[in-house]
């Protein structure tokens, strides 16, 4: 059985960067944590501390209204999971008919997988790693 422990972050796609930061920072008064881009398509992300969790912001061409139907919203949110491994959270996904959409995937914090709710939205799972 999935067991997940806590809210990790929440990801969103935001039109401007500038401006979405200068709100978390200025009018919020919340922490940025660090910032990356723009890369090769003019995407840039940013991460910025709530307390113990975050708020991941990505920008870029395609979230602007109009440019396509992947417009600014939520991307996704992320669960730490209580397990001893990727695997069984994998595992209890496919016992419960629900395929991973991508992933596991590495990261500097650690590993992940990725599922959609039923309406569509992204939920990262992760297995934090030990510090």
């Amino acid at each position: 059985m999935l067991r997940p422990k806590a809210l990790d972050h929440v990801g969103l796609k935001v039109c401007d960067m500038d401006k979405t930061l200068h709100f978390y920072q200025q009018i919020l008064g919340l922490e940025l944590l660090r910032t990356s881009g723009p890369n090769a398509d003019g995407g840039r992300s940013a991460v910025i501390k709530v307390g113990g969790q975050e708020i991941n912001v990505f920008s870029g061409p395609a979230f602007v209204p109009g440019a396509n139907d992947n417009f600014a919203g939520i991307d996704h949110f992320c669960l730490n999971m209580d397990v001893a491994s990727i695997d069984e959270i994998i595992a209890d996904l496919r016992q419960a008919g629900i395929d991973t959409v991508r992933g596991p995937v590495e990261r500097r914090d650690g590993t992940s997988v990725f599922v959609y709710d039923p309406d569509g939205i992204h939920v990262e799972l992760r297995l934090a790693k030990e510090p």
